[in-house]
């Protein structure tokens, strides 16, 4: 299957995810992942690294492994025994979308930058001054430690970023985050612009999620057996699972059949899979350090996370007031080159989905391709 090279277009800013899973999708790492032994409002998380700090340097490309925070503790590498190659086996989907193709001269796998993290682009036109072309580009991790969540110290495996542009103004704007009391949804949550920890830029547009809940049944509409499905991450690993008779759950209920006649777009590829992507929040809660909240809140006193909680800091809505939802699929060009194919859907508030494809792309298939060092499209940026 091919689709028409559209970006993701210069979106509006929205919705996150906490949940920790294992190399093969099951539920890995359980228990209190806070190093006090507590669940939530984690000071300092337990199996830390001896150096459990990232960043240092201005270079994207570098520090595509160092996020959320500066503080990168590699606590599921350390628990499960793990490195950055994960172990996947040769047809994994993972090998393709966090891992670079590069080789050296006697075809040792050289992934670029380093194993485990991958950049993926549409747009290749070489034009840096204007982003390649491209008005987002999406990080896929795998097993590199990046993903740590603030409150529960879960998430740092298989962590899926959206950047858009940079914000023109400083990490230390009073703007970077809704003022308290101006929350989103109904139940007032503080949303974030995002500060990256390796480099300080400022992104207006950032959404994040995961891909490590999988489908390890039968086919369904929403992954094919053993890929990423967002069917499974309905729910926060703190709070639990989203309301049944909330809205968003509401429409769901019914989505699959409604939109796509039970049929996901790209089941055609082989390799169908869906994930959810959500927007950067961040919470008091009173901590005497700022482990989990910096640099996107540099005080003490914060944790920041993916949204996919079902509450707010006052009420509680059911689901988050918005979250982007991928159908995608693996495929490859004529030549061999890997693309993903997908469609995007986001909610809101109400329930409501808007396929975002109709709203910029003229309802073709957005259509995304690995990055490589110096090929023009600009990314990471």
């Amino acid at each position: 299957m091919t689709g028409t090279k559209a970006t993701t277009w210069t979106m509006l800013r929205g919705a996150g995810l906490a949940i920790a899973v294992g190399l093969a999708g099951v539920t890995a790492v359980q228990g209190s992942q806070c190093l006090d032994g507590s669940d939530d409002d984690c000071l300092q998380c337990a199996s830390e690294a001896a150096n459990p700090w990232c960043g240092g340097s201005d270079d994207p490309a570098t520090e595509m492994s160092c996020t959320p925070f500066h503080y990168r503790p590699m606590s599921f590498n350390n628990v499960q025994g793990t490195d950055e190659w994960c172990g996947f086996s040769d047809g994994d989907i993972f090998k393709t979308l966090a891992y670079d193709d590069t080789t050296d001269d006697q075809g040792n796998a050289t992934p670029w930058p380093y194993p485990g993290v991958r950049a993926w682009a549409a747009q290749f036109n070489g034009d840096c001054s204007q982003a390649g072309g491209n008005s987002d580009y999406w990080v896929f991790h795998a097993c590199d430690g990046a993903g740590i969540q603030g409150g529960d110290c879960k998430g740092d495996i298989k962590y899926v970023e959206r950047f858009g542009f940079t914000y023109d103004g400083d990490m230390e704007d009073a703007g970077i985050c809704t003022p308290d009391g101006q929350g989103g949804g109904y139940d007032d949550r503080m949303y974030c612009k995002f500060v990256h920890p390796g480099t300080h830029k400022v992104y207006d547009d950032y959404k994040s999620g995961w891909t490590g809940s999988t489908n390890d049944n039968e086919d369904t509409f929403w992954a094919a057996k053993g890929l990423p499905t967002a069917e499974g991450a309905f729910a926060s690993k703190a709070s639990g699972g989203w309301h049944d008779d909330s809205p968003l759950m509401q429409t769901l209920s019914n989505f699959p059949e409604k939109e796509y006649g039970g049929n996901h777009p790209y089941a055609s590829t082989g390799k169908w899979f869906s994930f959810p992507m959500y927007s950067w929040r961040a919470y008091k809660n009173g901590n005497d350090n700022n482990y989990l909240s910096y640099p996107t809140i540099a005080e003490n006193g914060w944790k920041a996370f993916a949204d996919n909680e079902p509450c707010g800091d006052s009420g509680c809505a059911g689901a988050p007031p918005e979250v982007d939802f991928i159908l995608g699929g693996l495929d490859a060009k004529d030549d061999g080159t890997p693309m993903l194919v997908f469609d995007m859907w986001r909610s809101d508030a109400d329930g409501n989905m808007v396929k975002l494809n109709d709203e910029v792309a003229n309802g073709t298939s957005f259509v995304l391709y690995p990055v490589h060092e110096n090929d023009g499209s600009c990314a990471p940026w």
